[in-house]
């Protein structure tokens, strides 16, 4: 017998370009396969968004809002939504997408099993931002938030240094769920020296290219004939339009066509939290890494042939140059990218655990 499971999100996952819109589609495409899924979209959809889920392949149940709403979210309305929705149906299990959807919890019928998806520690999102003097939007501790998780029988962590955290102190209420990838291998170009960066306008993203920008690209610029710099998604269009020396090509729908323009994919995000997707996908396309520890943070360790972690400018371009430089290099590097993405990241591997515990809940 299927799980019967709800998910209440306000991430309008359909609408492609974000790292947590991808990880979103990812878990609901696997869930959708192997539960009941109903999905409540705490937002309006129009016909063409339903039909755009329709053409994604998504094996759900959709609810949402009947109209937007006016100003600042309306907790009625959504609660109305959610109380009515509950009414009507039996769940086993109820996936909470991130704490911003947190006030539906005390809400939820006795005998469902709650569930949050963290997608990243907030606190620690906060903490990083500090230490790179960026502003703070959140003055939520490690404890109020650890607070929350206590009232979920599971919390989904999306990468490992997170997931030992709580689990030091939920114990087995923690579940490391990363993000799932299952790509082709891209063909190795070794006469084309193209780095690239695939990004959300995100704040950090835009302040770890601000950095590459000033610090890391002249270096190469002076050392490397032909070089190029592409970049794809939200961020190209917004980050400093003034700045002629990157390609941009905007959000590009096609992942095989971002991603195959690019021979060395860099993720130079100097803060933030949980597990950068744009590392993991390119990785998994089977592309060489080299990016910050930040960039990184949260990738197993054993990953020490497939990325290069810098987070000084002179090295992080010597890395660069050296594998655009070294067609073999750069070929090992891909293959061995590729293999452990395949190890660490294939579906099976990011949610079983999830999975299996849900079968648990129907057979209790």
């Amino acid at each position: 017998m299927k799980p019967r499971v709800l998910m209440v999100t306000r991430i309008p996952f359909w609408r492609m370009g974000a790292g947590e819109r991808t990880r979103v589609l990812a878990l609901i495409w696997l869930l959708g396969a192997h539960c009941r899924l109903s999905l409540l979209y705490l937002g309006p959809l129009s016909d063409s968004e339903r039909q755009l889920l329709a053409r994604l392949r998504v094996q759900a149940e959709i609810h949402a809002l009947s109209s937007a709403l006016p100003g600042p979210q309306d907790e009625a309305v959504e609660l109305a939504a959610f109380q009515q929705l509950c009414t009507r149906q039996t769940f086993d299990a109820c996936i909470f997408q991130r704490l911003s959807v947190h006030g539906l919890r005390k809400h939820l019928p006795e005998g469902v099993a709650a569930v949050l998806d963290t997608h990243d520690l907030e606190s620690q999102a906060a903490e990083s931002r500090r230490q790179q003097g960026v502003p703070v939007h959140t003055r939520l501790s490690w404890e109020q938030e650890l607070a929350l998780f206590r009232q979920y029988q599971r919390v989904l962590l999306i990468q490992a240094e997170d997931h030992a955290r709580v689990q030091a102190a939920l114990g087995e209420r923690a579940l490391l769920t990363p993000h799932p990838v299952q790509f082709a291998a891209l063909p190795v170009q070794p006469a084309r020296w193209h780095l690239g960066l695939v990004g959300s306008d995100w704040s950090a993203n835009l302040h770890g290219l601000d950095w590459f920008a000033d610090e890391v690209w002249p270096r190469l610029a002076e050392r490397v004939a032909g070089i190029e710099m592409h970049l794809f998604g939200w961020l190209s269009d917004r980050w400093r339009p003034e700045f002629a020396g990157f390609q941009r090509h905007g959000f590009v729908a096609d992942f095989k066509q971002a991603w195959g323009a690019i021979d060395v994919a860099i993720n130079p995000v100097r803060w933030g939290a949980g597990l950068k997707i744009k590392s993991v996908e390119a990785l998994g396309h089977g592309l060489p890494l080299v990016s910050t520890l930040e960039g990184a943070r949260g990738l197993p360790e054993d990953g020490g042939r497939a990325l290069l972690r810098c987070d000084d400018p002179a090295t992080f371009a010597d890395a660069c140059a050296r594998l655009l430089e070294d067609s073999q290099a750069r070929a090992d590097m891909a293959a061995a990218a590729h293999a452990y993405a395949r190890q660490h990241f294939s579906p099976q591997a990011c949610f079983e655990p999830l999975l299996r515990w849900l079968q648990q809940q129907v057979r209790a």
